[in-house]
């Protein structure tokens, strides 16, 4: 009997011990936020406004878009929104194809994302269908301190687009910037769109290297659609966003949808084919697994939950829109969200 008390006391001491050893150096939890971006597919308001070309998207213009459509696609993009990354919802979040302010505070405030309070960032742009980027952020965890909207200057007479937004601040109380874009399309030929995103993407590459050039070790994150894929020229060589993670090369980005383009995946879909469009990028500084804020490798992801896509049929698994030409479909957008997670 006095040995078996031994041996159990023995083996509880070590079973004690060995729990012990293995509990990690530090109870701290790391704190991890979602980043995203989200092309909304033309959010207009349903009022005419004289400086743009938003005629079609009025009550009596060819797309009927009447309260009711409006209404609906507002409550799909909120629902769409609070389900990206988890039960958190994004830390920040960046938009494309927004008309104006208005469209994005009836966004907010909408079931479910009231809750969330998010705060706006939107300048108006000078797209002719008056459609522009903003960044919705949740204020506990990003504080903007400076903002500003970058013009592109294109060298195509008359032919103007959306800027590039740029928001400084600090996340969790580190220094971050964001540039959250939407460039060109293929409108009117190839060749006149490939040479409006070079234009574009030169800006951007600009603006980043006057960033590091006053400190190289600054943390920037691209967000965007970019009309271009990953392995495109303006993307490789322009903005110099590869699929090298390797912190030695400073002067890169690191393209965080690089490899879900190498595997066929698409955040946008056409001609039965898929398209890597949407797509976010970090600078080296945020590569690695050191103190401070960081990607968390392999946490990008495009965000297709099943109520946002077609189920069967020729499109299964691509967005399901909200149109179709000037045919209502009802769906939500004709791209997937994508994001990526930071670590702090």
């Amino acid at each position: 009997m006095r040995h078996g008390i031994k041996i159990f006391f023995f083996l509880f001491s070590l079973t004690f011990l060995s729990g012990c050893a293995s509990l990690p150096t530090s109870t701290k939890k790391p704190k991890l936020h979602t980043i995203a971006f989200y092309n909304t597919e033309k959010l207009y308001d349903t009022e005419n406004d004289p400086k743009t070309d938003d005629d079609g998207f009025t009550p009596n213009g060819i797309m009927k878009w009447d309260k009711i459509r409006y209404n609906a696609k507002i409550k799909q993009i909120a629902s769409v929104i609070e389900t990206i990354g988890g039960k958190n919802g994004p830390a920040v979040i960046g938009l494309s194809d927004i008309e104006n302010r208005k469209v994005l505070e009836d966004l907010v405030n909408a079931s479910p994302l009231r809750k969330r309070r998010y705060k706006i960032i939107h300048y108006d742009s000078p797209d002719p269908e008056g459609l522009d980027v903003a960044l919705l952020y949740n204020p506990k965890v990003f504080k903007p301190t400076a903002h500003t909207n970058i013009s592109i200057k294109f060298s195509e007479k008359g032919f103007s687009s959306r800027d590039i937004l740029q928001v400084q601040g600090t996340l969790q109380g580190e220094p971050v910037t964001f540039y959250v874009n939407h460039w060109p399309e293929d409108k009117g030929s190839a060749a006149l769109g490939n040479s409006r995103r070079r234009e574009a993407a030169t800006e951007l590459r600009r603006q980043i290297d006057l960033q590091k050039k006053s400190d190289k070790n600054t943390k920037i994150i691209v967000l965007g659609d970019f009309s271009d894929e990953p392995k495109s020229a303006t993307m490789e060589r322009i903005v110099k966003a590869t699929g090298r993670p390797n912190p030695a090369y400073q002067e890169e980005l690191f393209n965080t949808f690089y490899l879900w383009y190498v595997q066929g995946r698409g955040s946008f879909h056409t001609r039965n084919d898929n398209k890597m469009y949407d797509q976010i990028l970090i600078s080296k500084s945020l590569v690695g697994t050191g103190n401070g804020l960081h990607y968390v490798h392999g946490s990008a992801q495009i965000h297709d939950p099943e109520f946002t896509k077609y189920t069967f049929g020729r499109y299964k698994d691509t967005p399901r829109q909200t149109w179709s030409g000037t045919l209502y479909i009802g769906g939500y957008s004709d791209h997937f969200p994508v994001y990526i997670k930071l670590q702090q």
